[in-house]
């Protein structure tokens, strides 16, 4: 959908605001990360399931990960698999907060 929605401009500037709040999420979480809690609801009206919204912070660790390729070391795997499920944790305690069933 990231890719097929949207302009050239409108998907920079998503990919942009991703990687602020999640540079935010796994550091000092000084506001930015909320970005990701208020994206959830935004995504909701747009029809975009909660796992894919999810996912896409998997792919762009994938991404990085292929960039990186032999630097990509087991520190840097285990705080991205860190980050993705506090992600997770947090869109689905968005989904709570909002009376659906996880």
């Amino acid at each position: 959908m990231f890719r097929s929605e949207g302009s050239d401009h409108v998907r920079g500037s998503m990919l942009s605001l991703t990687i602020e709040a999640i540079i935010d999420f796994a550091g000092d979480r000084r506001g930015h990360f909320r970005l990701i809690e208020c994206e959830v609801s935004s995504h909701d009206a747009y029809g975009t399931p909660r796992d894919l919204f999810v996912a896409f912070f998997g792919v762009i660790a994938d991404e990085l990960r292929e960039i990186l390729g032999e630097q990509w070391s087991g520190e840097i795997d285990a705080a991205w698999h860190k980050l993705l499920r506090d992600v997770e944790a947090v869109v689905l305690q968005q989904k709570h907060l909002v009376g659906e069933t996880p």
